[in-house]
């Protein structure tokens, strides 16, 4: 077992165990194909986010590293918190392994969780996943002027947070039912650069972030200028980005929560997944993934990744495959009170 699924595996204590990756070697017969193709990569959100910056960056080298080099054009399709694109990548984008996207890291588990199973019309077993660039790193943002100031607080007075979609009503909803916070959640903006634009404007109060890697780089100046704190850290793991804020774990009040908490919590060990649709020609599948698992070492790449300030952590196809058959068979007591949590 690798360093990595070691390290993946005591994060996720209780759910399940990594098992260690070999990469599969390169298919030939899929490496000809992308000469003169043109990839469209498709993004589940609008242009600014998280999501969409990864999308953008991996469009930009990824060609590069593909034999053949082929062109890229990335789309966004917002709809249903990430649904929309699921939905299409699933059912519609082509086979032939000139499409793939990214999803809402909480996706891979919503045929699992969520109540509105008409909505999620895929199956994640079925799809080509191609790994992820990071893990994820959740925390709780409320603003200076709110009258919540620690975690504490948050148990007795409301916080009004924005929301964007499912992918980020999900998380306060299911800490209000699971362990008794009082969030109040506004819908209505179309990401989440627009939710935090609303916090800038004072219609919000804050925010719960699931993914700290994009929204720094907006809150990280508010908090420098004492505009917003830190309430807690959404995640199963310390973050080096939060010392001394407290792990949103430790307010779990019985061996149930806990256990209901990692499994929501799972989703942010694939960060933000890449995915072909099912069906795909095994030999284009390895094609991709190798040239997918090669940005990570690509000095043009990384030195971008890292005046962008985005994170680099590769979690390959593979492990994301492991990690969905693990969570996947998690006991139906604790699947069942998650899915209560999150079905408003």
């Amino acid at each position: 077992m690798s360093a990595r699924s070691v390290r993946l595996a005591r994060i996720a204590a209780g759910i399940f165990a990594m098992t260690a990756f070999t990469a599969p070697a390169l298919a030939q017969s899929g490496a000809d194909f992308y000469k003169g193709k043109r990839l469209s990569i498709y993004v589940g959100s609008t242009t600014g986010g998280g999501y969409d910056s990864y999308a953008r960056h991996v469009a930009r080298h990824i060609v590069r590293l593909l034999p053949g080099e082929p062109t890229a054009v990335v789309q966004n399709m917002p709809g249903g918190g990430g649904l929309k694109v699921a939905n299409y990548l699933y059912a519609v984008a082509p086979k032939d392994g000139t499409a793939f996207g990214t999803l809402q890291r909480n996706l891979l588990t919503a045929p699992l969780l969520e109540t509105r199973t008409e909505a999620a019309a895929y199956d994640p077993a079925k799809f080509n996943w191609l790994g992820s660039l990071n893990t994820e790193t959740g925390v709780i943002i409320a603003s200076t002027k709110a009258k919540v100031r620690t975690m504490d607080d948050l148990f007795k007075s409301e916080l009004i947070v924005g929301s964007s979609g499912p992918s980020t009503d999900f998380l306060p909803l299911f800490l209000n039912n699971v362990i008794g916070t009082k969030f109040k959640i506004v819908q209505g903006y179309a990401g989440a650069v627009e939710a935090y634009l609303a916090l800038e404007r004072g219609e919000v109060e804050g925010r719960v972030s699931g993914g700290w890697t994009s929204d720094r780089q907006i809150v990280e100046p508010w908090y420098a200028k004492g505009q917003v704190r830190y309430l807690a850290v959404v995640s199963l793991k310390d973050s080096p980005y939060f010392p001394g804020v407290p792990l949103i774990t430790d307010y779990a009040k019985s061996e149930e929560q806990k256990q209901v908490m990692q499994l929501i919590l799972s989703s942010q060990l694939w960060g933000r997944p890449f995915v072909m649709p099912p069906d795909v020609p095994k030999a284009r599948v390895e094609a991709m993934r190798q040239a997918f698992y090669a940005l990570t070492k690509d000095k043009q790449f990384v030195a971008e990744a890292e005046k962008q300030k985005l994170d680099l952590e590769l979690i390959t196809g593979e492990e994301i495959d492991s990690i969905l058959q693990k969570v996947y068979a998690t006991p139906p007591q604790y699947v069942e009170v998650a899915r209560k949590a999150i079905a408003e």
